[in-house]
């Protein structure tokens, strides 16, 4: 019996909206093999129809449409309709922005804010954010 790889699990934010300027989505979508073997792909041609890039990939179409979205949703592919086909491509425009924005990360020209605590978005008080007092 063949040795398969250990299965990957989705991230918790996978389907939630990106906020613009996150970085840590573009590469949360590139640490998936298939999804990395998409964009090597793309980056051969200047579109393909999805249908083709599930055969020469040997992925099921519903399958790659599912990481297709991923890729979408970190502004790396984009996708548009012609009839009855979608077709996709890379979003070359939006890669070099995450790469800019990569880059003047590692230079420290941008600081990256940490992600605010569950209490925080609840609006729970906690030490730092106490309630605000109530003037009569």
């Amino acid at each position: 019996m063949l040795n398969s790889p250990p299965r990957r699990h989705v991230l918790p934010r996978a389907l939630a909206a990106v906020p613009d300027g996150d970085l840590a989505a573009p590469f949360e979508s590139l640490g998936n093999p298939t999804r990395l073997r998409i964009v090597e792909r793309l980056a051969a041609t200047r579109e393909v129809r999805v249908s083709d890039l599930a055969l020469q990939l040997g992925v099921s179409q519903p399958r790659l449409s599912w990481h297709l979205r991923l890729l979408r949703r970190s502004r790396i592919v984009t996708t548009r309709r012609e009839g009855r086909e979608v077709l996709c491509r890379l979003d070359r425009e939006a890669i070099l922005d995450h790469l800019g924005r990569f880059r003047a990360l590692i230079d420290g020209r941008l600081s990256i804010d940490p992600t605010p605590s569950p209490a925080a978005v609840l609006g729970v008080p906690t030490r730092e954010n106490p309630l605000p007092e109530v003037l009569p």
